[in-house]
């Protein structure tokens, strides 16, 4: 009798566990299914969307996205989404929270420098620290060579202190040294935009840079490389100091960098 008693509590508790068993697989397998535990999605490209299609693309892969910052961006829409992190091709698990950049859909205004009575070289690193560019060099004969005399903003005289929108560009009225100033026609094949703006107007060329379609973001314009030049590249060969070299920019990564001439002042 107790025997028998023992093996029914034997069987009655290996019911409940089996039951228990089954009741925890069957639970994870469900918890499992509805909140994709372990599922990894690709985080899309949400470069130049504005925050709502942000929003609805993001909703598609049960992501979230968050503003983590904003930025002035001359080649982004106001309002449109400058760069995010993690970035596109990424793989997160769903729900992960996306952290995007956003351009100021107002300018970011930075107060005037003054950048007269001093060398085209610190003019242009001063304008620069401050978030603006070299626009058009404008020359006058003068024994000052390379030395600046007017700043305009819009083809007018700018004065220290007046507040512009960040990222634009200063034409400056600089000295020639004479009419007959002669400069060597530099390589530039291989080298990158900014090595190329610094460096002649530094030296008092103006530079006309046209891209390429394939250049469309502010990274692609960082990373492209000058395909070729107008006047081309000779050994000995001049050009008066103030015309405008022409240089087209692309993706193309067939080039180096190898100017030694950018490189001498």
């Amino acid at each position: 009798m107790d025997i028998k008693k023992h093996k029914i509590l034997f069987i009655n508790i290996g019911a409940i566990i089996v039951l228990f068993i089954g009741a925890f697989v069957a639970f994870t397998v469900w918890l499992n299914s509805y909140t994709a535990h372990g599922e990894e999605v690709e985080v899309p490209d949400f470069k130049n969307l504005d925050f709502e299609a942000a929003q609805i693309l993001a909703s598609k892969e049960n992501l979230l996205v968050k503003v983590n910052d904003t930025l002035s961006v001359d080649d982004v829409a106001p309002g449109a989404i400058v760069d995010h992190y993690p970035t596109a091709g990424s793989r997160v698990k769903r729900g992960r929270t996306i952290y995007l950049s956003m351009n100021s859909l107002t300018p970011v205004m930075v107060v005037m420098p003054n950048v007269t009575n001093m060398s085209l070289r610190q003019a242009t690193q001063i304008l620069e620290n401050k978030g603006l560019r070299i626009g058009v060099l404008e020359y006058k004969p003068d024994f000052a060579n390379n030395y600046v005399f007017e700043q305009r903003y819009q083809l007018k005289n700018v004065e220290a202190g007046v507040k512009i929108p960040k990222g634009s560009a200063i034409d400056l009225l600089v000295g020639k040294g004479g009419n007959d100033v002669v400069v060597s026609i530099p390589s530039l094949v291989g080298l990158s935009w900014r090595v190329v703006q610094d460096s002649l107007m530094a030296r008092g060329m103006n530079v006309n840079a046209i891209f390429s379609s394939d250049v469309k973001t502010k990274d692609d314009t960082l990373n492209a490389r000058i395909q070729r030049q107008s006047p081309v590249y000779v050994e000995g060969g001049k050009m008066t100091a103030g015309e405008t070299i022409d240089v087209w920019f692309g993706l193309d990564p067939i080039y180096d960098a190898i100017s030694s001439d950018l490189n001498e002042e």
